[in-house]
């Protein structure tokens, strides 16, 4: 508790999932939380939940003239967090790579790596000398066994990379990924609970916890790389123990 008072955090894709609870944390340690995401319903779900400390936002990531506006009319900030992706085409990625479309493909990429690149090139001009940004990859980005990854594996191995060299580029402010293991959210909600549940009891089968990932499991993570200060450029994997 308090270990983020009064400092001033922004949560791109906050309104659910890994992101609202990364949000409910970052208020619960003291901070002053934007949350912001393109859905105005889930937007305001987010608010009542994350209470009094937390604002929001709507924003479509894609845009980069409401992104580039966003941030040229926000005061500076500590910390910038960004876990957006379109739940909706995680779904249409997760596939293998001769039966994927590049529709959905690009789909997923859009958000998840050129949302994340257009929020930090904008974004990293209003953090303060001391901020950091926080972005979210997955664990297919460095591990080989995961079915029908290869499209969500290459997008996030692509944000792992972007990163590391971002954190040279303005340091002294800090970058670093955390690489996500298989969480509980609303992304496979386009599954169905069959598939989903059979996902989930494969990964827990081989995760050294014996469990899948709970969204707290990852806002833990994201508190601990916005508050310490000698940790950057690195990619954290928050997987369970997968081998």
């Amino acid at each position: 508790m308090g270990a983020l008072e009064n400092r001033r955090v922004v949560i791109v894709g906050g309104s659910s999932g890994m992101g609202l609870a990364t949000s409910r944390a970052a208020a619960e340690a003291g901070a002053r939380v934007l949350i912001v995401a393109r859905d105005e319903a889930k937007l305001a779900r987010a608010a009542a939940e994350v209470g009094h400390a937390a604002t929001t936002r709507q924003l479509d990531v894609r845009d980069e003239a409401a992104v580039a506006a966003f941030f040229d009319a926000l005061d500076p900030i500590d910390h910038l967090v960004v876990t957006a992706h379109a739940s909706s085409v995680v779904t249409g990625a997760l596939n293998t790579l001769a039966d994927v479309s590049l529709t959905a493909a690009r789909a997923f990429m859009e958000t998840k790596f050129w949302g994340a690149l257009t929020v930090a090139k904008h974004g990293q001009k209003k953090l303060n000398a001391d901020g950091s940004i926080v972005f979210l990859s997955g664990a297919a980005g460095v591990r080989k066994l995961l079915p029908n990854h290869t499209i969500i594996g290459a997008t996030n191995g692509a944000i792992e990379a972007f990163a590391r060299q971002l954190a040279r580029e303005i340091a002294p402010r800090r970058v670093n990924v955390i690489a996500a293991g298989l969480v509980r959210t609303p992304a496979y909600d386009g599954l169905s609970a069959e598939a989903r549940d059979r996902m989930y009891a494969g990964y827990a089968q081989t995760a050294l916890v014996g469990r899948v990932g709970q969204p707290d499991d990852i806002a833990r993570a994201a508190i601990y790389l916005m508050t310490s200060t000698y940790v950057t450029g690195q990619v954290h994997e928050i997987d369970g123990g997968r081998p």
